[in-house]
């Protein structure tokens, strides 16, 4: 592969997966040039093991967790300073098709006007489940949706036809660095979770495009956000309050803090866990503290 494009995959304690990514983009001629693994403060010996198993990587190490925001910007200032033409923020969770890369960089090429572009994402191993077809801002509610979310391959409209979107996830973002002047960086306060929909809205909000190309096909695992609840809500809750102060409307926050007041109450009586750890994201997003999860 010639195009100029840097795929940047973050790497925190799941070195198995990011090796099976990375065997996948080698598979389907993808040069080690065109890769590049943010190696994010892990404990469990990645460095070392990605070095064994891939000597002409190119691999950094943060020395520290930055979270997937910052480990990303890491990545997305390598592609800057390599003067390239695109940066493809990838999952390190996921498998990709032989044409993927390929009919995604088509696409953005043929659509000049484009600032960001992203393929169909698929469950794996479940691969005939869509977990992103397409996704949409909804403003009122202060998030994102996902097209044709859990649906089976087959019982959607099959077309192979482009269209504009609202929002695109972090898991496969395409950026045309030439428009990072325009965007900007992700936003690092968010350190994981909703920075990729605070991103699409900056995006939207400057009048950029973002581009769905469906038969760019990948895989995605979709385990990580399972593996702690208690910190996972904790970003959500603090995260959410951010993400609407930054990109919506006061309806939204109406709406959140109604649901949210709703899920207290009901944490309050059933689990002490999840209470404690929405009040510490309420607490945190209170005083502007930011940053990695802390008990």
């Amino acid at each position: 592969m010639k195009h100029s494009f840097l795929i940047i995959l973050v790497n925190h304690n799941n070195w198995q997966d990011t090796i099976e990514c990375i065997n996948s983009m080698l598979q389907h001629r993808i040069e080690f040039e065109n890769i590049i693994v943010i190696e994010n403060g892990s404990t469990d010996n990645s460095l070392q093991l990605l070095k064994e198993n891939f000597p002409d990587l190119n691999l950094f190490d943060t020395k520290s967790n930055l979270g997937f925001s910052g480990a990303n910007n890491v990545g997305l200032q390598f592609a800057i300073n390599g003067g390239l033409e695109y940066a493809i923020l990838l999952n390190n969770d996921t498998i990709i098709e032989s044409n993927s890369i390929d009919t995604l960089i088509g696409a953005m090429n043929k659509y000049q006007d484009v600032s960001i572009g992203t393929g169909q994402i698929r469950y794996y191993p479940d691969i005939n489940k869509i977990w992103y077809a397409g996704g949409k801002l909804i403003p009122s509610r202060g998030l994102a949706v996902h097209n044709n979310l859990n649906r089976e391959v087959s019982s959607v409209k099959n077309t192979n036809t482009p269209e504009l979107v609202t929002f695109i996830s972090g898991c496969f973002m395409c950026i045309r660095v030439s428009d990072l002047s325009k965007l900007g960086m992700l936003n690092e306060k968010f350190f994981l979770y909703l920075e990729d929909i605070e991103y699409c809205a900056r995006a939207v909000k400057n009048g950029l495009k973002l581009l769905y190309v469906p038969n760019s096909i990948i895989y995605h695992k979709w385990h990580g956000e399972r593996k702690l609840k208690t910190q996972t809500l904790y970003y959500a809750v603090r995260n959410r309050k951010l993400l609407i102060e930054l990109c919506f409307p006061k309806i939204a926050l109406i709406y959140f803090n109604v649901v949210l007041s709703i899920k207290i109450l009901y944490w309050f009586l059933t689990d002490k866990t999840l209470l404690n750890s929405a009040i510490k994201g309420l607490t945190d997003y209170k005083n502007d503290v930011f940053g990695p999860y802390r008990n």
